[in-house]
């Protein structure tokens, strides 16, 4: 085996793919920065903005609404179904604790009348 100093042939001039990206978003940021901010602090982008959330929560609405109907075409229960079913569960739940509570009482009255 022989020792070779190693020649610039040799490195690896590898280009730091990250560094370069951070360098450009630095460098937009600094150019853009200012100009955006007082763009989305002015009223018209607040109005503007304003629009595009009610177009959005809009959208989630007819959709929820369309995703419901074709649920229930479909014989499927929808969401509003699960959560309605959930709380008749509950409340089925609570009356069976208050009867198992009344049983018991009855049962320890009973106990006690016959002298167990």
């Amino acid at each position: 085996m022989q020792n070779t100093p190693q020649t610039t042939a040799n490195k690896s001039f590898a280009i730091d793919p990250f560094r370069l990206l951070r360098k450009v978003y630095d460098t937009v940021e600094q150019v853009t920065g200012p100009a955006i901010e007082k763009l989305i602090t002015t009223d018209r982008f607040a109005r503007l903005n304003g629009k595009v959330m009610e177009a959005i929560l809009r959208t989630q609405r007819v959709t929820r609404e369309n995703v419901t109907s074709t649920l229930h075409l479909m014989n499927f229960p929808a969401r509003e179904d699960i959560v309605r079913l959930g709380e008749l569960v509950l409340q089925l739940e609570e009356k069976i604790d208050k009867l198992g509570d009344r049983i018991e009482a009855l049962e320890q009255r009973n106990g006690k009348l016959t002298g167990g």
